[in-house]
């Protein structure tokens, strides 16, 4: 537990510090959480059907009874061939992802990435890297890699990278519509609209429901998927408008807006502005269609780099106490660690991996299930 703490309140630390202009410094708070956020091993859930997956390579015919996207089949074969065992993948994988996102954060951060690391670990690179939805992962750092060339306005190369990230997890596909407003100066009133006409649509799932039904109709596969998400039971997509988190992101939408003006001086501030709307837009549906959850993973980094940015609006001591509750706010986003086995107890792969020695499969499947006291 005091892993998961440490690894972002020491990002608080470090951000409201001088020694955040330290690059020797940042390189070894990089290095550290990088690390920790990587090198779990019995812990997380999605490792397990990875796991399998990819020791199976190569003992059927290619692709066969294999039902994800084909680009993660591809790349996992390239490392299989090799003879790269399965945890020194994930390692590789992991930490290459990490670095894409760092690096990313870092471009509009002016050298100073740990506040907004401070946010972005508890809420997002927890699950990202623990649990590890492997092929969102890889999908969100391809979309990353595509950023450069929608600043350049170089269409091609930013689609066949879409392209290419959508052959990882599918979500990436609906970032191509990125391309054509990510850059523009869109009103704030235009914003206004469209957050309470989303607002208005997602109110209930019933309303989400009939909606598809008149746009899906003529489909029936399509519309019976849909509504099979929407109206699965889950604690987290109730469909519900007064709600803590949906009043968090009215306050986040609200702030944002207020504080545009200053975040347009920033580099590429109107892609971080669109980015952060349409970030808090997706989640509202994401309220009552869980599934576009995963779709929020693209924008969190350029989410938690507006929030940071939003305090530069205030004075240096009002700038401290947002801060502080933004620190706040990380914390009750870290307390997914407690919500069942996968992140409690920790253990990371890289003792195993200086040893030698490798429990089972069996054994690694059922350490958490078995020693985790949030087991269900």
């Amino acid at each position: 537990m005091l892993l998961y703490l440490g690894s972002f309140i020491i990002c608080y630390v470090i951000g409201i510090s001088k020694q955040s202009r330290n690059a020797n410094i940042r390189r070894v708070v990089f290095f550290i959480i990088a690390l920790f956020l990587c090198s779990g091993f019995m812990c997380g859930s999605d490792w397990r059907s990875y796991e399998l997956i990819y020791n199976s390579v190569g003992t059927t015919k290619y692709g066969v009874g294999y039902f994800a996207e084909p680009g993660f089949y591809v790349y996992i074969s390239l490392f299989h061939f090799l003879g790269i065992d399965f945890w020194n993948f994930t390692l590789f994988t992991k930490l290459l992802c990490f670095a894409i996102i760092y690096k990313t954060m870092c471009k509009y951060m002016d050298g100073n990435i740990f506040l907004a690391m401070m946010y972005f670990i508890p809420w997002y690179a927890f699950y990202l890297f623990i649990d590890c939805p492997m092929r969102n992962m890889l999908a969100m750092s391809i979309f990353l890699l595509a950023i450069p060339y929608l600043k350049s306005r170089k269409f091609i190369k930013y689609l066949l990278l879409i392209i290419l990230a959508s052959l990882f997890h599918f979500s990436a596909f609906i970032y191509i519509v990125l391309y054509f407003f990510a850059l523009k100066r869109i009103s704030t009133t235009f914003f206004i609209i469209l957050y309470v006409i989303v607002n208005l649509l997602f109110a209930s799932r019933q309303i989400t429901i009939n909606l598809i039904s008149l746009i899906f109709g003529n489909i029936p596969y399509v519309a019976w998927k849909l509504e099979s998400y929407i109206q699965g039971e889950n604690v987290y997509a109730s469909g519900r408008i007064l709600s803590f988190g949906m009043i968090l992101h009215l306050i986040y939408f609200i702030m944002i807006l207020y504080s545009r003006r200053r975040l347009e001086k920033f580099r590429d501030g109107n892609l971080i502005i669109n980015a952060a709307i349409l970030y808090l837009l997706l989640y509202r549906v994401a309220g009552t269609i869980e599934i576009f959850m995963r779709f929020l993973l693209f924008l969190s980094p350029f989410f938690c780099i507006a929030l940071v940015r939003c305090a530069d609006v205030f004075k240096i001591n009002s700038r401290n106490l947002y801060y502080v509750l933004l620190l706040l706010i990380a914390m009750i986003g870290s307390q997914r660690i407690f919500a069942d086995y996968r992140y409690i107890p920790y253990t990371s792969y890289l003792p195993y991996m200086i040893k030698g020695e490798y429990p089972s499969y069996e054994y690694r499947s059922m350490y958490n299930f078995i020693h985790s006291p949030y087991s269900e």
